[in-house]
């Protein structure tokens, strides 16, 4: 499996989705932490308004201590929201809100993202493996793993210690660095890569429309 996933705010929100469907998005994120409007009754319509288009969506409200911005009532969103998203992205480090975010996700039958960012370094193994089991333990049904990477070694390093992870994962090396993980992570058991519609949204992304093109030239 390879999805290619793609961050929207809730600017120009349904011509941005038609064009994601347009070009062969499969999943959109919605960065809520992004959205001038962020009432949940809000959020929900525009979940199921990419739903309607046939998008999957994924629900972020991405902490300001792991890239985002304060959002004050982040579990009222995901109390709202949760259910009827495909997946939800919680952070490792929102240990406050982690478990009953689990609970509405896993209640509703849909898809838990426990994810970890490092936007400095890719940290050594053994913290990499400690992120993968406690992200195992909370309840993950996909470890996300998106780490800068400094060297082509730490692209490596990231893609061969996921692969030795079960389960269901997503590894993105962040950085020029890392730019081939988000194309070649699919062979190290990545599920989903990240990709922009107008602006990149982290660093070494591809756009849409170069990301669709490598997958059909690489995925089979």
């Amino acid at each position: 499996m390879f999805l290619i996933a793609v961050p929207l705010s809730d600017k120009d929100f349904e011509e941005n989705l038609r064009l994601c469907r347009e070009k062969g998005a499969d999943l959109v994120e919605l960065r809520v932490d992004l959205f001038e409007k962020k009432d949940p009754s809000f959020v929900l319509k525009c979940v199921n308004k990419a739903q309607a288009l046939g998008l999957k969506t994924i629900l972020t409200v991405r902490s300001e201590k792991e890239g985002g911005s304060r959002v004050e009532n982040r579990l009222e969103i995901f109390r709202k929201a949760s259910p009827y998203s495909d997946y939800t992205d919680i952070e490792l480090s929102s240990q406050d809100i982690i478990s009953t975010v689990r609970d509405i996700v896993k209640f509703s039958g849909k898809k838990l993202i426990i994810s970890y960012h490092n936007f400095q370094l890719t940290p050594s193994d053994w913290i990499l493996r400690e992120v993968f089991r406690e992200a195992r333990r909370w309840g993950a049904d996909i470890v996300k793993v998106s780490v800068k990477a400094n060297s082509y070694e730490d692209t490596a390093r990231l893609l061969c210690l996921g692969k030795e992870e079960e389960g269901q994962k997503i590894l993105i090396a962040m950085g020029e660095y890392g730019k081939v993980s988000r194309i070649a992570g699919f062979v190290f058991g990545s599920i989903i890569s990240y990709a922009f519609l107008k602006e990149s949204t982290a660093p070494g992304q591809f756009s849409l429309e170069e990301l669709v093109k490598l997958r059909d030239m690489f995925v089979k």
